[in-house]
C-alpha cells in the first residue's frame, strides 16, 4: 500500500537537492556467451532471464530510477519483453505508473542481436489499457523496444521524478517472473528531515516518525546493508541479490506478499511489536466506536426495525436485514463529494449512513454494529485482510495491512461472526476472503488478535440438476437446476449488483456452456432468488443439441454431464508453493437420462469412491431402471491449506476424479 507522508515545507525549502542524472551513462558491454545463450542451465525453459536489474529510490533527491538487462531465450519471452511497463516503483503490488505523482524524466534503451548488432530505443512511452482482474482496467505507461527477436538482449534505464512533498519508502518484491542472475536495490533516505515527517494511519490521524524499520524476507546469503555517514547516521539501504529464482507461475497460491522474497522499508513512530499493534488498535477502536454510537436516529431505526418481544437473535437476523438494504457503494457506485453536497448526505457516523441509505462495506458493518448494540446486544468490530490479496504479518508494522472490517456479536455468551459489508453474505457467516483470516478485535477491556472463524464444507455446496431426453441418433434436449448455497451464490448476486441481471445470466451461461460435452448448447432461462440471500439461489437453464458419438449400433455418451470439459486442477508432478484452495465447499451433481425408443443401457461405469485423508471426499454411483438411468456424483473437500508436502496426496485425490469424471456409458440401438 502507498502511504504519502508529509515534510516540513520550511526544512524543505532549506535543503539543496541537486539532481544526479543517471541516464546518458555508458552502456554494459553484453559477455560472447551471453550474446549467443539460446537456454539457461539456471533456469530450464525460461522464456527470459534478467541479466543485470538495478533499481535505485532518492528521497533526497525526490527520483526513481531502473536499470534492467534481459536476455529473449524464447518466442514467449519476446512477446513479454518487447513492451516494457515504467512501475511506480514503491508500489510493488500494482505495478503501473500513475500520471500525476511522477513524472517521466528520461527513457533510454537499446537491443543488442545475438551478432552484437546495436539497435537503439528512439520511441516515447505510451499509454494503454491494461485488464488486471475481470472488470477492472488500469492505465498503463509503456515503451516498446526496438527489433526484439529471439535471442536479442534487451536493455533499458528509466527515471522518474517526483513532486518534493511525496516520500515513500520503497516496498521490493525480489522476485520476478523470470529468473534474475544478478540484482541491486538501493534506497537513500532523507535523513535529515525524518522527524518533521508525518504517517496517516488509516483513519487519518498523524504522526511523527521518529525512526525507519523494514520487513524483510530474502533468499538465503541475502541481507540488507544500512549505510552511515562519517557522523554514523543512517544515510541509506542496500541490497545484492544473486541466482533469484522466479515466482512459481501456480495456481491455488497463497497471496503473492506472504510467500515472495521482499523488503519493505517504512517509517514508523516508534515502540515495539506489541506497543504498535495495541497503540494503534486503539486508536482505530476509538474511531471504529465514534462512528457506531448510538443516537436518536439508530434507536428510531433499531424501534422501525425490532418488536419488543422478539429474542436476540430475531433481532440481530432483522437488523441484518436491514443493513442489507443499504446500498454498498463497493459494489456499486461511490458518490463523489459535490452530489453528497447536492442531495445533503453526509458519511460522518452510522446514522448517516442510515439516513443516506448507503455506505462502503466498512460503514455498512458499523451501521450493523450501532443497530445491534443500540438493539442491547455486545456487539464489536475486527479489522482483517482479504484472504485473496494478503496475509497480515503482525511483525511489519504497518496498519495499512488492514482494510476489512466484520462484526462480532456475543450471543449467549458465544462469539458469532457476521459480514455485513460483503453484500449478500448469508447471515451468521464470513465471506470467504475473511474466513479464519487473522484481525485485530475490540474487547471490552481494548483490543487484541484474533483469528476469524472458518467455514465449513456445508457452508458452500452446489446441487447441480440434470433431467435430460437422450434420441437415438444422439439428440438431447431437457432442463438443468442448479442450487447454489454460498460462495457460488454470493459470486453471482455480487456479478449481478456489480454489473447487471442480464450480464451476470450471461456470465452464468457461458461458464456452464464451458463444462457440457461437445454438441450440447445450455441457454440460460434465469434466476430465482438473485437478491435475496436467505435463500438459495437457483440457476435454471434450457438443454439442447447433440451428445455422444456412435460406434455401429451403439451411442456412447460421457457419463458425468457436467464434468466433461473440466480440465482437472494440478496437472503439474511437482510443486513450489504451498496451496491455498480458498474455501472448502461441497458439490453434488445429479443427471437423469430418460432413452428414446429403441435405446437401452449396454453398460454404466463402474461407480468408485476416493477418499482423502486431509479432509476430501469423491463418490460417483451409476444406476439405470426401464428406460432411464441416472448418475451421482458426489465431491467435498473440508480443508484450504496444505503444504507441499501434501501436494502427491492432494494432486492424486483430484486426478483419481477427473479419471472417473471421464467414463463413460454405452447405449444400444443407436442410429
Amino acid at each position: 500500500m502507498v502511504r504519502w507522508v508529509r515534510c516540513s515545507f520550511l526544512i524543505l525549502s532549506l535543503l539543496v537537492l541537486v539532481r544526479i542524472p543517471v541516464l546518458a551513462a555508458d552502456w554494459p558491454q553484453p559477455t560472447p556467451q551471453q550474446l549467443k545463450m539460446t537456454f539457461d542451465p539456471d533456469a530450464p525453459g525460461a522464456p527470459a532471464v534478467y541479466l543485470d536489474y538495478d533499481e535505485s529510490i532518492n528521497d533526497e533527491q525526490d527520483f526513481d530510477s531502473v536499470f534492467a538487462e534481459i536476455k529473449i531465450l524464447t518466442e514467449k519471452g519476446r512477446e513479454e519483453f518487447s513492451d516494457i511497463p515504467i512501475m511506480l516503483l514503491q508500489d510493488r503490488w500494482n505495478p503501473y505508473y500513475i500520471p500525476g505523482n511522477a513524472q517521466i524524466t528520461g527513457i533510454e534503451g537499446r537491443t543488442i542481436e545475438p551478432d552484437g548488432a546495436v539497435v537503439p530505443f528512439t520511441g516515447k512511452a505510451f499509454k494503454k489499457d491494461v485488464v488486471v482482474t475481470s472488470g477492472w482496467k488500469v492505465t498503463e505507461t509503456a515503451f516498446t523496444m526496438p527489433q526484439v527477436q529471439v535471442g536479442s538482449i534487451v536493455e533499458y534505464r528509466w527515471e522518474l521524478a517526483y513532486p518534493q512533498s511525496a516520500m515513500d519508502p520503497p516496498d521490493w518484491v525480489i522476485q520476478r517472473p523470470i529468473f534474475v542472475h544478478k540484482a541491486h536495490y538501493h534506497y537513500a533516505r532523507a535523513d535529515t528531515i525524518i522527524n518533521y515527517i508525518d504517517i496517516r494511519d488509516a483513519q487519518g490521524h498523524e504522526h511523527t516518525a521518529s525512526r525507519m524499520l523494514y520487513y524483510k524476507f530474502l533468499p538465503k546469503n541475502a541481507k540488507v546493508t544500512m549505510l552511515r555517514d562519517g557522523n554514523g547516521d543512517m544515510t541509506s539501504y542496500d541490497l545484492v541479490v544473486e541466482n533469484v529464482p522466479p515466482i512459481p507461475a501456480e495456481d491455488d497460491t497463497p497471496p503473492l506478499n506472504s510467500f515472495a522474497y521482499r523488503v519493505a522499508l517504512y517509517y514508523s513512530p516508534g515502540g515495539n511489536e506489541s506497543d504498535f499493534w495495541k497503540i494503534e488498535g486503539g486508536s482505530w477502536s476509538k474511531d471504529a466506536d465514534r462512528f457506531a454510537a448510538s443516537s436518536d436516529a439508530i434507536k428510531a431505526a433499531v424501534a422501525e426495525v425490532v418488536s419488543p418481544g422478539d429474542s436476540d437473535e430475531q433481532k440481530l437476523e432483522k437488523i441484518y436485514a436491514a443493513v442489507m438494504t443499504v446500498d454498498n457503494t463497493d459494489f456499486t457506485r461511490t458518490h463523489t463529494q459535490q452530489e453528497n453536497k447536492v442531495e445533503g448526505g453526509k458519511t460522518k457516523t452510522a446514522a448517516d449512513i442510515w439516513a443516506n441509505k448507503r455506505g462502503d462495506s466498512n460503514q455498512i458493518t458499523r451501521l450493523f454494529i450501532a443497530m445491534a448494540r443500540t438493539a442491547g446486544l455486545k456487539a464489536y468490530d475486527v479489522i482483517t485482510t482479504r484472504r485473496n490479496q494478503s496475509i497480515l504479518n503482525v511483525g511489519y508494522l504497518n496498519w495499512g495491512q488492514l482494510s476489512d472490517e466484520v462484526a462480532i456479536v456475543n450471543l449467549d455468551g458465544k462469539d458469532l461472526y457476521f459480514d455485513p459489508g460483503d453484500r449478500y453474505c448469508e447471515f451468521g457467516k464470513l465471506g470467504w476472503i475473511h474466513a479464519q483470516m487473522l484481525g485485530i478485535r475490540q474487547t471490552d477491556s481494548g483490543t487484541e488478535e484474533a483469528t476469524l472463524s472458518a467455514q465449513s464444507y456445508t457452508d458452500n455446496e452446489t446441487f447441480r440438476k440434470a433431467d435430460l431426453t437422450l434420441g437415438a441418433d444422439g439428440s438431447v434436449q431437457g432442463q438443468v437446476q442448479v442450487i447454489m448455497k454460498g460462495v457460488e451464490a454470493l459470486r453471482w448476486r455480487q456479478d449481478a449488483l456489480s454489473n447487471d441481471a442480464e450480464k451476470a445470466q450471461k456470465d452464468f451461461e457461458k461458464a456452464m456452456q464451458e463444462r457440457v460435452p461437445d454438441g450440447v448448447r445450455v441457454k440460460m432461462d434465469g434466476f430465482d432468488a438473485l437478491t435475496d440471500s436467505t435463500s438459495n439461489l437457483l440457476a435454471r437453464l434450457d438443454v439442447s443439441g447433440t451428445m455422444g458419438t456412435t460406434a455401429g449400433k451403439r451411442l456412447i455418451v460421457p457419463a458425468e454431464f457436467f464434468e466433461t470439459n473440466v480440465k482437472p486442477p494440478f496437472a503439474a508432478e511437482t510443486r513450489q508453493n504451498p496451496i491455498d484452495m480458498r474455501y472448502p465447499y461441497a458439490q453434488q451433481d445429479k443427471v437423469t437420462v430418460t432413452l428414446g425408443p429403441g435405446l437401452s443401457v449396454d453398460s454404466l461405469p463402474q461407480g468408485t469412491a476416493i477418499p482423502m485423508a486431509k479432509g476430501g471426499e469423491y463418490k460417483s454411483i451409476y444406476s439405470h431402471a426401464g428406460g432411464s438411468y441416472t448418475a451421482v456424483r458426489l465431491l467435498a473437500l473440508g480443508n484450504t491449506i496444505f503444504t507441499q508436502k501434501d501436494y502427491p496426496m492432494l494432486r492424486g485425490f483430484f486426478q483419481g476424479a477427473a479419471a472417473q469424471d471421464q467414463e463413460q456409458v454405452v447405449l444400444r440401438g443407436a442410429k
